[in-house]
């Protein structure tokens, strides 16, 4: 649906700095306002993107587009990763201005997901299971709730090195490994690190949440990276159980953050030991 007639009514509104459209035609408008105000700026917030937003608005009628719309402002900003990351970005008035919300947009993501891992029940010590565990199945998580308030602590601090990684592309990738790592391995009792495994199987939960973050004339690339991450959280998520500290979901952490971008070419998951952290005491390096 989109068309010449729509760009200019872009260039016409310096206030819309980027414009992305669904599979289905929908448009999402991306302000340069902030996209968290404020409690004291929040009246004067809302009536500035209003009048923004309907004045966009308002030419794209004149420009005879009769699709839906949302703004980006007026979303949760879990929605707005999605769509930023999903959707095909039709106009781009001002990049660094994108990056920047792009780049608060994925630090609060992070965040809302390590509250969500801080606010889960933590695994209870000795509880039994279902089956007839063994010694090591029985034996206490070392990561507990005080260790997961130190591991947000650490995570916050690490902030800039996440959102300089670069390409975008890569930065997007490691996030996203991060909010898996932290609901599917933290937020989970250490009993269930079965269903975790699984998400790892080479057309798992994981690597379908990866590659749809990547342009289809990527994906052959970028598979490379995915499939190092893969095989690196495999290994890390075998460790026996009492050492599964605090180190090691440090080191979960960095295992994406480690890895390079692809180059183009055959590349082994396993084979590459440059690339693979072999002791999760080198997490506790000082960021």
């Amino acid at each position: 649906m989109w068309d010449d007639r729509l760009l200019e009514v872009c260039r016409r509104h310096p206030d819309v700095i980027a414009v992305y459209e669904s599979a289905h035609g929908r448009l999402a408008i991306l302000l340069r306002h902030t996209l968290m105000p404020l409690s004291v700026e929040r009246v004067t917030w809302m009536a500035e993107t209003r009048a923004a937003a309907r004045a966009f608005i308002g030419g794209l009628r004149g420009a005879r587009f009769a699709g839906g719309t949302v703004v980006l402002q007026w979303l949760p900003v879990a929605d707005v990763a999605r769509i930023m990351a999903r959707w095909v970005r039709r106009w781009d008035g001002d990049p660094a201005r994108r990056t920047a919300i792009t780049a608060s947009v994925e630090r609060a993501v992070a965040e809302q997901t390590f509250l969500r891992t801080r606010t889960a029940k933590p695994a209870l010590t000795g509880a039994p299971t279902p089956t007839r565990p063994g010694p090591e199945a029985r034996a206490p998580r070392a990561l507990d709730e005080a260790g997961l308030e130190a591991l947000k602590a650490w995570y916050e601090t690490m902030a800039p090195c996440w959102l300089a990684i670069q390409p975008a592309r890569r930065r997007r990738l490691v996030l996203q490994t991060h909010v898996w790592i932290a609901e599917r391995v933290l937020a989970e009792p250490a009993s269930t690190i079965g269903p975790a495994l699984k998400d790892l199987d080479f057309d798992g939960p994981l690597a379908r949440a990866l590659t749809r973050l990547v342009p289809t004339g990527e994906v052959s690339t970028w598979r490379l990276w995915i499939d190092l991450v893969r095989a690196d959280l495999q290994r890390a998520l075998r460790l026996p159980r009492a050492r599964q500290s605090q180190a090691w979901a440090r080191w979960l952490f960095l295992i994406p953050y480690s890895v390079p971008v692809p180059r183009r070419g055959r590349v082994s998951a396993t084979a590459d030991p440059a690339l693979t952290l072999t002791d999760p005491a080198s997490a506790l390096r000082p960021a």
